[in-house]
């Protein structure tokens, strides 16, 4: 039976399966429409014989199905591989295929360019409340794409407002139900009170222990006092001390932060030094801080 035209785009082939003319193209912009992940993998040069010419593309879901084809059997095998390997650093990649024995034998060589698809990074935000909020209405003009998560539904209903935003009622005792740790994930623990925040932030180490996956991320809003209790208090479960440590608790560089907004652009500003891998300078007092953009030069 024919599928309807608005079905064409989120048809997603198999491993092995022909895609039509076009279907790379429409995948492709569906993915970024939705904040899908993949790899885009694209024939660049090929020398003497080879399945696919130079522009030949092919999408590596992160599933490891694909849509489209770099020419099959074990070289397409091997651009599927290290695009997933591609997906969890983030980074581009240029693959050299030998197609004279090593893996094919048309005797010739192609070179494979892998490009992750340029989405936006998805950033959980536990705590519907003034920060909460302030932190998506500025991060949206960044490359996040946040989930919202509360016990309150009231406090949830504000959030669903927000364009773009996601919201997930969830207790800390349901959130390994209602998510998982996501590739190049952050996440932000800034509910209404010290022993909530301790409840979900044992919630997330745990799925992460679960997802054998870490958030690239993990911020919890807090005084040092807090910070100290909280640390305390996770201490009760040896399992999670050490993924503890790394927690960025106090989270937020100084910048003399008070209001809401204040406080968000403080968290965001780290959180994005995070993302795009700058190390952060650390004060004598313990204060983090970042490069200037000149010092980097």
């Amino acid at each position: 039976m024919a599928l309807p035209d608005n079905e064409e785009a989120t048809t997603r082939p198999r491993t092995g399966q022909t895609a039509r003319p076009g279907d790379v193209y429409r995948r492709l912009a569906h993915m970024v429409d939705h904040g899908e992940e993949g790899v885009l993998a694209t024939v660049v040069v090929t020398h003497l014989s080879a399945p696919r010419h130079a522009g030949s593309k092919m999408i590596v879901h992160g599933d490891g199905t694909v849509t489209g084809t770099v020419g099959g059997g074990s070289a397409e095998a091997l651009v599927i591989e290290r695009a997933l390997a591609a997906l969890e650093t983030g980074a581009c990649e240029m693959v050299s295929i030998d197609l004279a024995g090593g893996h094919g034998v048309c005797g010739g060589s192609m070179e494979i360019f892998l490009e992750p698809v340029q989405r936006a990074t998805p950033f959980y935000v536990i705590g519907a409340g003034h920060v909460g909020q302030a932190l998506v209405t500025l991060g949206q003009t960044l490359s996040f794409r946040f989930t919202v998560v509360d016990d309150r539904p009231e406090f949830l209903a504000t959030a669903a407002l927000m364009p773009g935003v996601q919201t997930v009622l969830a207790s800390p005792e349901e959130l390994g139900d209602r998510l998982e740790v996501p590739r190049r994930g952050a996440v932000l623990v800034c509910s209404r009170n010290h022993k909530l925040d301790a409840g979900y932030l044992e919630a997330l180490l745990r799925m992460e222990m679960g997802d054998e996956r870490t958030f690239s991320f993990f911020g919890s809003l807090g005084s040092r006092a807090k910070a100290a209790k909280l640390r305390r208090m996770i201490s009760e479960f040896p399992e999670l001390c050490d993924r503890m440590k790394q927690v960025r608790l106090p989270v937020g560089i100084e910048v003399g932060a008070e209001t809401p907004a204040e406080i968000a652009l403080s968290v965001l500003a780290e959180a994005q030094a995070v993302m795009r891998g700058v190390q952060p300078v650390e004060g004598a007092d313990g204060s983090r801080g970042f490069p200037l953009l000149g010092d980097l030069k």
